[in-house]
């Protein structure tokens, strides 16, 4: 089962380029969506993040926020 607050904070991050524009339009803080991306990271054993400017999804970034757009819908 996916984390799809995680994930929707993975897509903000993406979609804004900002955590601190992410953590804004989410309600939370900066420190938050940091954690619940690491925390995705973890369960799955590797990046999704590419963390230099711009942010980049990694190729299973990339799938999980393809997921998760779908989903959205």
């Amino acid at each position: 089962m996916f984390d799809y607050k995680s994930l929707e904070a993975l897509s903000a991050v993406i979609d804004l380029q900002s955590f601190d524009l992410a953590a804004e339009k989410l309600y939370i803080t900066q420190s938050a969506i940091s954690q619940r991306i690491k925390a995705l990271e973890h369960y799955f054993g590797q990046p999704l993040l590419i963390r230099d400017l711009p942010y980049i999804p990694t190729e299973l970034g990339q799938l999980l926020l393809n997921h998760y757009r779908k989903t959205k819908l």
